[in-house]
């Protein structure tokens, strides 16, 4: 019998502990979400997605919480205007990567994981399936 595979998703304010890949999201843009639909429609193990939308929730105390304990995190610095103060913290993490079209802000000086689309992220390796150690 084969294992289902499911993703959990998880909004402020809760959390859960489980041993499946977490991931957060943070203020994606309906593109990211449906690129991000799209790479999980192939992922082989189940995992965890944190979901962080700041025009619904203003929620930062748990957003910090949930970032230092996720495996990846993908923010879109595009649509993170309350958060601004807490993006250059997010980029400080190698599990980071970001989408931006803002070209005056060096963010590459913190992080080189700038990507385009979030399935960039999965290319060539198996990202969401592995727990960063």
């Amino acid at each position: 019998m084969t294992e289902q595979i499911k993703m959990t998703l998880i909004t402020p304010p809760d959390t859960l502990q489980n041993e499946n890949v977490s991931v957060l999201l943070i203020n994606p843009s309906d593109q990211d979400k449906d690129s991000f639909n799209t790479v999980a429609k192939d992922l082989t193990k189940s995992i965890n997605l944190y979901l962080y939308d700041e025009e619904a929730v203003d929620d930062s105390s748990w957003l910090i919480d949930v970032a230092q304990s996720v495996d990846y995190i993908i923010i879109n610095i595009d649509h993170s205007k309350k958060i601004g103060w807490l993006i250059g913290w997010l980029l400080n993490y190698s599990k980071t990567f970001y989408l931006t079209t803002i070209d005056h802000m060096p963010y590459n000086k913190i992080n080189v994981n700038k990507v385009y689309d979030i399935s960039q992220v999965a290319e060539g390796v198996n990202y969401f399936e592995e727990r960063k150690t």
